[in-house]
């Protein structure tokens, strides 16, 4: 199943620095798209990243140790695309 993960440009640039290039969650963060849109007048700016349950999996573990903060939107991805 395919899903979209959501992230701030910052949290991006530590998934993408500690992700080694033979993982399968590589191909995924590489082929993320910047997203720049506005929701009621607040401006998100970061990055769509689009990813398999596997390397959503990859993703998360790699998140809860180096940027804690997106582990609930990670989690919240891997729930909806689970139960759509």
């Amino acid at each position: 199943m395919e899903m979209f993960i959501k992230i701030a440009p910052r949290a991006y640039n530590l998934l993408r620095s500690h992700i080694p290039a033979e993982s399968a969650a590589h191909q995924a963060i590489e082929k993320a798209s910047r997203i720049d849109h506005s929701v009621e007048g607040v401006l998100f700016a970061g990055y769509s990243v689009p990813c398999n349950d596997e390397q959503a999996r990859i993703l998360l573990e790699i998140a809860k140790q180096f940027c804690p903060e997106i582990v609930p939107d990670i989690e919240t991805a891997i729930a909806l695309a689970r139960s759509g």
